[in-house]
This record gives C-alpha cells, sequence and structure tokens, in this order.
C-alpha cells in the first residue's frame, strides 16, 4: 500500500503530561499507509508550520494527520498551511487530543489518544479535495439604526473607502439616544453633521426595513420610505438600533416628580440653577438584573456628581453590587470613601409619597432591620429591554435572539459581533446591556470584520462541500427550516423540479441539514456516512 498519509503530533509546548507521545509514535509507525510520524512542541507557531510545509514537500504524502488542540481554534490556521504545501486544505483531519483528552481525565490516557489519531487515519483516507471558487461582492454596507453605534460604525466604515446607507425609523438622526450616550455627556450634534456631510454615507430617516433576500456580500433589500419601496443591494448589514429602558418603581403614582430616570437626573444636575436643590438623594437599581452594567455605573456615576455638586446625603439601595465594567470597582470605592451609604437588600425597598417628599421602606440584611429614609429625589431603577421593533426586525433578517429578547450572539468568546446569518454583524445596546468602552470595542471590531470581508471586492469559497442531490431532494423543506444561517434556498431543477440547493456563500458547514436529510439528498465531504463509519470502525482496532 502506497504511504500516502503524514501525521504530526503536537506536546502543546511540553504542557500534555499524560500522553505519551514517544510510545503514540511508536503505534502509529505501524499503519500500512502512514508516511511518517513527526512529533513537535508547538506546531501552531511559525516554526512548528514552517516544519509542516517542508516536512510535506520532502516526504511527497497526500493527506495529513495532526493531533493536537481544539480544530475549534487551529483547523483554519492548519488548513493554510497545508495549501503552503501544495495540498487542498480539506485533506486535514484532525485529533483532539489536548482538550478531549489530555484534559479531560486525570492519569494516563495515552491508549486514548492513539485511539483518536486512529480514528482520524481512517477519516483521511476517505476525504476528498474540495475546490474553491470567487463571487463577486456588494461593497456598500447598510447600517440600522441612527444612534451613536449606528453613526459611528458608518463614519468609520466611509474612512476605510467603504460606502454605508444609515437607515433610521425615526424622522432625525440620534433621536432615540440611548441613555448610555446621553449619560456619558456624549454630544451628538457635530457626529451627525459630519455624517450627513459624508459624500460616503447616505442618511434615509423616517425609514424602515421590510424585506431581505441574498446572502453575505449579496443581500437584496427593501426599504419602505414615505408610502415607497426602495430596492437597495448590500454586501453587509450592521444592526445598531439600541435598546430600550423602563421604570422600574413600585411606588404610588403620585409622587409629584420625585422619582426620576438616570436620564433626568443627569439633566438636573447640568442645569446651571435649580429652584431647590436636593439634600437627599436615593438610588434603587440592580432587583431586576443583577449582572446589569449600564445601570451599575450610572448609579455610582450619578451618587458621585450628586455629592459633589449639591453636598446631598446619598444612599443606595441595591441588592448586590456587581463592578465587572472598566473603572467601576474605583468608582464604587470612591463613593465609598465620600460617604455615600449602600443598604444592601433581599428584596426591592417599598416607595411611598408623603409630605412631598418620597419614602423608601427596606429591609437592611447586613444591619438586620428595616429602615425608612425620606428622600427628595429618587432615582428609581431602570430595566435594560430591547428596542420595541426587535422581534419584527429579528424575523426579516431571520437571525435569532436570546431569552431576553436580545440579539443573539454566534459565539461570546470568537464571535461577538457576528449573527449567525454571514454578513450580518450587531453592535452597541441591540446586543445585551454593555457599558460604554464594550459598545467600543463591538464598533470596532464590527468595522474590522466588515472590511476585511468587503475590501477585495471578492469573497473565495468552497464550491459545493455541501451539496444537495437534486436526485434524491423531495423538497421537504426540513434543511430550509432548520438551517440557522439561512444558506439554503429552493430553487427550479432543469427537470421542473423544486429542490434544495446550498449556497456556498453563506454556508457556515456545519452540518445540521446534512445530518437531519430524511431522504439522505445532502452530502457534506469531510463528514460524509462513510468518513464517519470508517472514524467508528478504528475504535474496533488494537
Amino acid at each position: 500500500m502506497e504511504k500516502e498519509i503524514g501525521i504530526f503530533l503536537c506536546n502543546c509546548g511540553g504542557g500534555i503530561k499524560n500522553i505519551d507521545f514517544d510510545a503514540v509514535r511508536e503505534k502509529l509507525v505501524q499503519i500500512s499507509d502512514v508516511a511518517f510520524v513527526a512529533v513537535s512542541s508547538a506546531l501552531c507557531l511559525e516554526e512548528g508550520k514552517g516544519t509542516i510545509v517542508s516536512t510535506i514537500k520532502d516526504k511527497g504524502v497526500e493527506k495529513v494527520v495532526i493531533a493536537a488542540c481544539s480544530p475549534e481554534f487551529t483547523e483554519h490556521t492548519f488548513g493554510e498551511v497545508l495549501e503552503k504545501a501544495g495540498l487542498n486544505r480539506h485533506l486535514l483531519a484532525m485529533a483532539n487530543v489536548r482538550e478531549q483528552c489530555a484534559w479531560a481525565h486525570q492519569g494516563d490516557v495515552t491508549k486514548k489518544a492513539i485511539q483518536l489519531i486512529k480514528m482520524a487515519v481512517n477519516r483521511a483516507r476517505l476525504l476528498q479535495p474540495v475546490q474553491k471558487k470567487e463571487l463577486p461582492i456588494n461593497k456598500d454596507v447598510l447600517v440600522i439604526g441612527g444612534g451613536f453605534s449606528g453613526l459611528n460604525i458608518a463614519l468609520q466604515l466611509s474612512r476605510l473607502g467603504l460606502r454605508a446607507t444609515v437607515l433610521e425609523k425615526e424622522a432625525v438622526l440620534g433621536a432615540r439616544l440611548g441613555e448610555a450616550e446621553s449619560f456619558s455627556s456624549c454630544d451628538m450634534g457635530p457626529m451627525i453633521s459630519e455624517v450627513e456631510s459624508d459624500d460616503n454615507i447616505e442618511v434615509l430617516t423616517s425609514a424602515q426595513l421590510v424585506r431581505i433576500e441574498g446572502n453575505v456580500g449579496n443581500f437584496s433589500v427593501r426599504i419602505q420610505k414615505a408610502g415607497e419601496e426602495i430596492p437597495r443591494k448590500y454586501g453587509a448589514i450592521v444592526v445598531a438600533t439600541g435598546y430600550r429602558t423602563q421604570l422600574m418603581a413600585s411606588s404610588e403614582p403620585d409622587s409629584g416628580g420625585k422619582i426620576l430616570s438616570q436620564a433626568e437626573l443627569c439633566r438636573m444636575l447640568a442645569a446651571q440653577s435649580l429652584e431647590k436643590q436636593p439634600r437627599t438623594v436615593g438610588f434603587i437599581f440592580d432587583f431586576a438584573d443583577e449582572n446589569s452594567r449600564f445601570p451599575t455605573l450610572a448609579t455610582l456615576d450619578n451618587a458621585l456628581a450628586a455629592k459633589e455638586k449639591w453636598d446631598s446625603e446619598v444612599y443606595v439601595f441595591c441588592k448586590s453590587v456587581k463592578v465587572d465594567s472598566k473603572g467601576a470597582e474605583k468608582l464604587y470605592r470612591e463613593a465609598r470613601a465620600r460617604g455615600i451609604v449602600f443598604l444592601k437588600c433581599e428584596t426591592p425597598p417599598k416607595v411611598l409619597a408623603k409630605n412631598g417628599r418620597v419614602e423608601i421602606q427596606a429591609q437592611d440584611i447586613l444591619m438586620g432591620e428595616d429602615t425608612v429614609f425620606a428622600c427628595d429625589v429618587l432615582v428609581a431603577e431602570q430595566q435594560i429591554l430591547p428596542a420595541e421593533d426587535a422581534d419584527i426586525l429579528s424575523s426579516l433578517l431571520n437571525v435569532g435572539r436570546d431569552s431576553k429578547g436580545f440579539y443573539q450572539d454566534e459565539n461570546v468568546h470568537l464571535y461577538p459581533v457576528a449573527l449567525e446569518r454571514k454578513g450580518i454583524f450587531v453592535v452597541g445596546g441591540c446586543r445585551g446591556d454593555l457599558d460604554g468602552g464594550r459598545v467600543l470595542s463591538d464598533i470596532s471590531s464590527a468595522v474590522m470584520s466588515i472590511y476585511e470581508l468587503l475590501s477585495p471586492g471578492k469573497i473565495v469559497v468552497d464550491s459545493e462541500k455541501v451539496k444537495a442531490n437534486p436526485q434524491k431532494c423531495v423538497a421537504c423543506l426540513t434543511c430550509f427550516r432548520v438551517c440557522p444561517h439561512s444558506a439554503i434556498q429552493l430553487m427550479r431543477a432543469e427537470n421542473e423540479k423544486e429542490v434544495a440547493q446550498v449556497a456556498d456563500a453563506a454556508c457556515d458547514a456545519c452540518g445540521i441539514c446534512a445530518a437531519i436529510c430524511p431522504a439522505k439528498a445532502i452530502s457534506f465531504e469531510g463528514y460524509t456516512d462513510e468518513q464517519i463509519v470508517a472514524q467508528i470502525e478504528a475504535l474496533g482496532t488494537s
């Protein structure tokens, strides 16, 4: 048998101690079609990648097995290495001997590592190359939302040479300015003027998205404005619709304007003069959501501002102050040092209006007794909620939302601003309760992702890695319904029969359609039935 498979083992810089790599090598070299087994300490570093390229060229192998860390992190990198060595990137099989083996067990796991690598070898024998193709793309970007995040991202895209259309539901830009921007004293005037005067930015106000078709690089949308539908094409879409807040005060309705939101308090603090300065100020927060970021920052900052400007007595009623935002710990310590009193309560305080003031009845768990405070003004707790039309927009875009109704991240750690549908990004408050630093990080991340995607004017995709067989397809729509990436559509075949077709540009190669198709009409190269069965059969070998 021709020796066509090369195996590379990585001990992760010597960090994998419970696998005997020498014993693994001795076992694997006995496999008839394995040309060599090389052990390295850092395959993912430049030196290791160079070694892979030179070894493949010297040994002339056709397929490669790499036993290292999770393919989630390194398969794309090693695929590029294979291409540098002159091989098709899809002739690579990986065995995860770190997360799924060494890190999952205590004690020696050499035997399990050998089994995992043998499974990868069996799969590698059946791998077939997948060709690539180039697709032209539209370089324009649709930004939905004319608030701080939307305008900021449009300006940054324009500076990189990409045209953007800002779509705003209201009559003017910045009309629904989120409280995060108001709280941070962000003057939207200059930004709005810059956007309106930028030749690369088109502004559509009193307009909304009503239809979307197509895939990444070639979205066809219809925008409704003044009773007309405007057809447009875009390469990418950014959702920056912000959020809304809801006052959570459980109080008597007749409070005489003494119960405020954070934004209303900000306006009081910014006023040149007041008829009467509040001598006692109360805050309630984190009962509706203990993991809130903006309400925590707003409370700490405004409590310090009230103390500084009015020299007020300030009381903060909370359940548990969590300070995971940048600078929040410093603000909390400063507030305590300035004499701001924090009272911890298990249940929300009861709020009553009495004698022109606000009475707060709470049970302080640290003191173990009921307390009553009278305040001139009370800043009530605010809950951060999705924008009003979030459900309609998510349905149009065919993207998911989380349990709270915010747009669901594809992966909070690896792709924080990417939705499950390629080419659609989400930034700012519409994806959750974010502080200012996280919003700016969102914007930068989305801008760079969009620029990397659109600037070449074309995208290179795998051609028919996932393919529906028109002869087997019965158009049951099962794949159409379950695909989370909107990558499947019905097309009319030559015999006038409607069949499923996978859009290569939109497909994320997750394999859900191939696994669920009742007619076995969808093939997924790299994970065909034959390749999976071959992996299972390796478990029975010694």
